[in-house]
């Protein structure tokens, strides 16, 4: 697949539409030196690695790096607000020929920058995806025919494509730097050089972690806790003879459970006690109400009413003093009435009272009777002995189990090893992955002797890991002569070119395209090799570079697909 066009569009409208084609792309700044006003000027800044930077973001690429400030770390807010106010859109489009859209092999690929999901653009050849794992995952079984979660991941090949920042930029091989291990790295060469293997890469990983944890849980070693245990259990052993040995009543639980059952009835006894007191002080508050309606009389009144009554009344019989005495024998009454229980009550009350004693008094000599024996105080102090033993025995049983189960983990993961290892460094294999080296290494000498004229080529040797003492292939550039920044830039542009002939010669998915940023330190003369070569043999190289440091033979609208400059910025502002 080669990249045909970038374009970015600002609400709805393009404001840039880059095409490229097969061989060397230059995107390059065309600011004078100095400028009109005779001030000096400079090339960087107007967003030449930002083009480059936008194409690893199709690529799943975080878009912090289209806004960030490489040396502050910080964001630049200018370029952010832009990118979501203004809804920039970026669109890729790929295919099968460098130089112009194959229709039946073209592949389109669109993001913007907005958060919000209902707004966010995340597209393939049309089809949405609701999350930028899910988008890369399409890309890395479209393009790399990878499974999701496989290793190495979509992400992780990318960047021998795309070399725009340290460590891509200055590593041959190692061009993801210390974000993988050499086990991981092994996975991720053999995968290039086209050799399916089970990826040993999580095993090791794992065996190093399970290894560490097993390393700390034996701070105390496994030997000295499960002596420790044996002296435990012959403490308890002797605290649980000592409890036996006591001289207890042998009706002890017995009066024990007789104490509870006592002090249980003479609460219930007191509860009753103090509901019949109240009920008492609450009958002799309403006799009292009562009778007080007998002095609220006002007898003077009552005459006089009575003899109103008598002259209207003629034949009214009853007299006043008659009267009276009725309503003193009603209220009377009615004060009897009301105390009828009080009689029961208070005989309830005092018979509680004397039961309450009797049962203090039981409860009193019972205490006497244990305390005689002086058992509580010796078997709870031994009770207390046993607990803390039982204790210590649970801590360390659970550190010898902890020690053992680590254990059984950490040879599952050897043995699972080894059963893989049987077949990774058997000689077959090796033969296998040497016939590959040389298969590539015939390209890789190829571009090595067209720059430098010399020979660089790629081998292996085994090693072990560090942590985990397992064993894994190490691969690594040989060279005459890299010494320079300059000839490690051509070493890394020789080993790319040569290993996209090698890809397609063995079937291997390989992207047909090569992104370059800071080849400035490259000589003019490789530059111009590789536009020969990758012409030559149908690769695609785009790289970003300050004009004046291209030969001149470089600077043509030929092989300049994008000239940028203080005054026209990537972004037009």
């Amino acid at each position: 697949m080669f990249i045909n066009k970038l374009e970015i569009e600002e609400n709805g409208t393009t404001i840039q539409d880059v095409n490229f084609h097969r061989g060397l792309n230059l995107i390059v700044d065309s600011t004078p030196s100095p400028d009109t006003e005779g001030k000096p000027t400079s090339g960087n800044g107007v967003g030449k690695t930002t083009v480059l930077r936008l194409i690893d973001f199709c690529f799943g690429g975080d878009a912090k790096q289209i806004y960030t400030n490489r040396e502050q770390k910080q964001p630049i807010v200018e370029v952010q607000d832009y990118l979501t106010n203004q809804r920039v859109l970026i669109r890729l489009t790929l295919s099968g020929n460098p130089d112009k859209i194959d229709s039946h092999t073209k592949y389109v690929i669109e993001r913007n920058f907005l958060k919000d999901l209902k707004k966010k653009i995340l597209r393939i050849n049309g089809r949405s995806f609701s999350s930028v794992q899910k988008f890369i995952d399409q890309l890395g079984g479209d393009l790399f025919n990878l499974a999701s979660g496989a290793k190495p991941s979509f992400r992780q090949l990318v960047p021998r494509n795309i070399r725009i920042d340290p460590p891509a930029v200055d590593n041959t091989l190692r061009y993801l730097g210390n974000y993988l291990q050499g086990p991981e790295y092994e996975t991720l060469f053999l995968f290039l050089l086209g050799i399916p293997l089970t990826d040993r890469a999580p095993i090791v990983s794992k065996l190093r972690t399970e290894k560490d944890f097993l390393k700390r849980l034996e701070a105390q070693p496994r030997e000295e806790l499960a002596l420790a245990l044996d002296k435990n259990t012959d403490d308890i052993r002797a605290a649980q003879l000592r409890r036996s040995q006591l001289n207890i009543d042998p009706k002890y639980s017995e009066k024990l459970k007789h104490l509870d059952d006592l002090k249980y009835t003479q609460s219930l006894l007191a509860s009753q006690l103090t509901a019949g007191r109240l009920r008492a002080s609450l009958i002799k508050d309403a006799q009292k109400q009562v009778r007080s309606k007998k002095s609220l009389i006002n007898v003077e009144e009552l005459r006089a009413l009575y003899g109103e009554a008598s002259n209207l009344l003629e034949n009214l019989e009853t007299s006043f003093e008659q009267l009276v005495a009725y309503n003193n024998a009603m209220v009377e009454a009615r004060s009897e009435f009301i105390g009828r229980e009080l009689p029961n009550i208070s005989q309830k009350n005092a018979e509680l009272e004397r039961n309450i004693i009797a049962s203090q008094n039981d409860i009193d000599h019972l205490k006497a009777d244990l305390s005689k024996l002086n058992t509580t105080q010796e078997l709870e102090k031994v009770s207390e002995e046993l607990g803390q033993l039982f204790e210590v025995k649970g801590r360390l049983s659970s550190k010898i189990e902890q020690i053992d189960d680590e254990r059984k983990k950490v040879s599952s993961l050897n043995d699972e090893l080894k059963r893989i290892d049987k077949m990774a460094f058997s000689k077959d294999m090796k033969e296998r992955i040497q016939e590959q080296l040389r298969q590539l290494n015939r390209h890789f000498y190829h571009f090595s002797q067209s720059m430098y004229g010399e020979d660089s080529g790629v081998t292996f040797r085994e090693k072990k890991d560090r942590k985990s003492g397992k064993s894994y292939y190490e691969f690594y550039v040989f060279s005459p002569n890299n010494s320079s920044s300059g000839k490690k830039q051509g070493e890394i542009a020789a080993f790319d070119m040569g290993y996209t002939l090698f890809a397609r010669e063995q079937h291997i998915p390989c992207l047909d395209f090569l992104l370059y940023d800071q080849k400035e330190l490259m000589h003019g003369n490789q530059l111009v090799q590789i536009l020969h070569d990758s012409q030559e043999d149908n690769i695609q190289v785009i790289v970003s570079i300050l004009a004046d440091k291209i030969p001149e033979e470089l600077n043509a609208d030929q092989w300049i697909v994008l000239r940028l400059s203080q005054k026209e910025k990537l972004f037009k502002f």
